[in-house]
């Protein structure tokens, strides 16, 4: 008999925690799993459920930020756990990580796993603000069966910190299917650099420092374009920044667009420059096409962006930023050859297989 698997989601965007499912669920064989998938109704996300043919359950109520639509979320969590009496719950994201958790373990679901993809504790926040989100996360964990980070280093600190136990913490790389399709032979072309991104305009992707470095940049040299995709809140700030420099047809800001292989083709260097992250599947996708990447140095990106396959500017600061950047289209020779070693180090790290088995694991271990 299959098994009743149900993966929670906040939001229908197409963002990297809801294609983890995607890529997860796609792993999974179809004889031994029965998948359900609860998120926000419409998007795109939607859409990529609804064309494989998965049960849809919409949660209307979701919201991104604490509000009173919280208890009515989890009044609707403990009636869908009633009805659909499911064998797995995996809850994705901090918000369903507790509120899931917590009405799977009352309704008692059997096997409960939530898959961390950030902390919602950060270390710019009041004092206050960041002990009670590690409370709930502490309180989280322990209604869970497991516990997984998509790297080592939050795995670890989380230990640290006592918010969970280690026989519940489990470190799982993210990874991607399909990886041999961005495989691509690369070389310069021309004598401009192209540094491109896949991004949500957030503050957690330090969007607004990020393309004020980038309009400085290209007034130090004429060898640099950009071209920043994606969508969020801080994207209508950002483009009248670079109308505001003048720089609109060098600092190409087209909004989102689902086909991001055709977009990683066009890139020679990578860009990310977040204030913190997990895994990012954009870092992912672009080493397995063969970009080098320049990262923010924290810990989270440290375990995938070395100096043999990147560069790394630490945050906050414009002009070390502004100074890799010139300094990789005043000497691009490193370019190719950083990209040829991100390609074979990230299939080392992300490897699609083992990311399936992983959580085939998790999901079929004894209590």
């Amino acid at each position: 008999m299959k098994k009743k698997l149900l993966h929670l989601q906040l939001l229908s965007l197409l963002s990297g925690v809801q294609r983890f499912s995607l890529h997860l669920l796609d792993g999974l064989p179809e004889s031994e799993y029965e998948i359900y998938v609860a998120a926000q109704p419409q998007g795109e996300f939607v859409s990529e459920i609804q064309k494989r043919g998965w049960n849809f359950i919409p949660m209307p109520s979701f919201r991104r930020l604490i509000c009173w639509r919280d208890l009515v979320s989890f009044l609707h969590l403990l009636w869908i756990f009633g009805k659909y009496r499911f064998d797995i719950v995996h809850a994705n994201g901090s918000k369903l990580g507790l509120l899931g958790r917590l009405a799977a373990r009352i309704m008692g679901v059997p096997r409960i796993i939530f898959t961390s993809h950030g902390t919602a504790y950060q270390p710019y926040q009041p004092l206050l603000v960041y002990r009670f989100y590690q409370l709930l996360d502490k309180y989280a964990n322990h209604l869970g069966d497991y516990t997984v980070y998509v790297n080592h280093c939050d795995r670890k600190a989380a230990i640290a910190m006592g918010l969970v136990s280690e026989n519940k913490a489990i470190t799982i790389y993210n990874a991607i299917k399909d990886a041999d399709k961005l495989n691509i032979e690369r070389k310069l072309s021309g004598d401009i650099v192209t540094i491109g991104s896949t991004l949500r305009f957030t503050n957690q992707k330090n969007v607004i420092k990020l393309i004020i470095a980038l309009c400085k940049a290209c007034r130090k040299t004429e060898k640099l374009r950009f071209i920043i995709l994606g969508d969020g809140e801080h994207l209508n700030l950002c483009r009248s920044i670079v109308a505001s420099y003048r720089l609109s047809e060098r600092i190409l800001l087209p909004g989102w667009d689902s086909d991001v292989a055709a977009w990683l083709k066009i890139f020679d260097v990578f860009i990310l420059y977040s204030r913190w992250e997990a895994m990012p599947y954009s870092i992912i996708e672009a080493m397995y096409a063969g970009l080098p990447v320049i990262g923010s140095d924290i810990s989270s990106i440290a375990e995938f962006v070395t100096e043999d396959v990147g560069w790394k500017v630490a945050l906050d600061d414009e002009a070390g930023l502004i100074r890799c950047l010139v300094d990789i289209a005043e000497d691009p020779k490193s370019i190719i050859t950083k990209g040829e070693k991100a390609r074979a180090g990230v299939a080392q790290i992300s490897d699609y297989p083992t990311m399936i088995k992983s959580y085939r694991d998790l999901y079929e271990a004894e209590r």
